[in-house]
């Protein structure tokens, strides 16, 4: 019996449809490899976020009452070392990281545009009362602690006087009281993070 094998159009076929095949293939590899990075991605940036967010909980619950130097006018006092707006925070504490080293430092923190949306920034220099902030971050770099943000604030929950019903506020400068805690919201392009609340020392807790 005489064989017929394939004509070249059958060839021609069955080469096009294995191209097709494998160029389907293709791109549902391409498509589960783009879906499986941008999920490492996300992954990744939840971690970034939940170290930065339990680093600024315990940085920000050690916070102390201390007096620096003040300016108002002429005339030089010593102040409380706490002083907040919605998008900058100033106070003083121990610093995580060079805790081995011992001591206090005066710490600021600031929400800035970045390239990458918002950042968060720290600035930091050992404590000297006899020093005003601007003297004591004279020579200080800001260390980037986050970036790729795309919204942050701060916000404070307090009463300047005991006769006062406390209420959450935007900004906290020049008080004879620290506030009771601190409000930190933060949202990255994905979401946005639950807030972090710190409860603050208090002014009478110190006996100053």
């Amino acid at each position: 019996m005489k064989q017929r094998g394939f004509t070249l159009l059958e060839m021609l076929i069955a080469f096009a449809l294995v191209s097709l095949l494998f160029l389907a293939l293709f791109a549902a590899f391409n498509t589960i490899g783009r879906s499986w990075d941008a999920a490492d991605t996300r992954m990744n940036k939840s971690e970034d976020m939940r170290l930065v967010a339990d680093f600024l909980r315990r940085q920000l619950g050690q916070a102390m009452v201390v007096r620096i130097k003040g300016e108002q006018g002429d005339k030089e006092e010593q102040t409380y070392a706490f002083a907040g707006t919605s998008s900058s925070l100033r106070y003083a504490a121990p610093l995580q990281p060079l805790q081995h080293q011992g001591g206090v430092f005066l710490i600021e923190l600031n929400i800035v545009s970045s390239k990458n949306g918002q950042a968060l920034e720290m600035l930091y220099a050992p404590y000297r009362p006899e020093l005003t902030w601007e003297d004591a971050f004279k020579d200080a770099e800001p260390v980037t602690v986050f970036d790729g943000l795309k919204g942050a604030a701060f916000s404070y929950f307090g009463a300047e006087k005991e006769d006062e019903e406390p209420e959450w506020v935007g900004e906290w400068e020049d008080k004879p009281v620290y506030p009771h805690m601190l409000k930190l919201a933060l949202a990255d392009k994905e979401r946005a993070w639950p807030e972090l609340l710190v409860d603050l020392p208090q002014v009478t807790d110190y006996g100053q």
